[in-house]
């Protein structure tokens, strides 16, 4: 497969990885569009939020919550979801941009793949 996400969730492509676990991984955007431009993706392949199983969505959204404490921006980060090329998703690979323009986040990276 030639999915640059799936790479990335394989340790086969450079990322900068803040978390993962069996079925999610959460890396830095290679074009950040804000201080803090995370992705929060399946590790399997899906296209579209509609594939995506009911235990995953679920799993992605305490993903979310756990980074968004400790980063500590709960007040301050938006999620963006594209669902299709119609709607600016460039990846064909379910991913939500985490985001937020808060000054002097200290985002830990646990993983960095070169």
């Amino acid at each position: 497969m030639s999915c640059i996400f799936c790479k990335i969730a394989e340790h086969k492509a450079p990322a900068k990885i803040i978390f993962e676990d069996s079925d999610i991984i959460v890396f830095a955007d290679f074009n950040p569009r804000a201080i803090v431009h995370l992705l929060v993706t399946p590790k399997f392949h899906c296209s579209r939020i509609m594939d995506l199983p009911d235990n995953l969505t679920l799993k992605i959204f305490e993903t979310v919550r756990m980074i968004t404490k400790e980063l500590k921006l709960q007040d301050n980060f938006k999620l963006v979801l594209h669902n299709g090329a119609l709607a600016g998703q460039i990846v064909e690979h379910l991913h939500f941009h985490y985001l937020s323009n808060q000054p002097n986040v200290d985002v830990k990276f646990k993983t960095v793949i070169t």
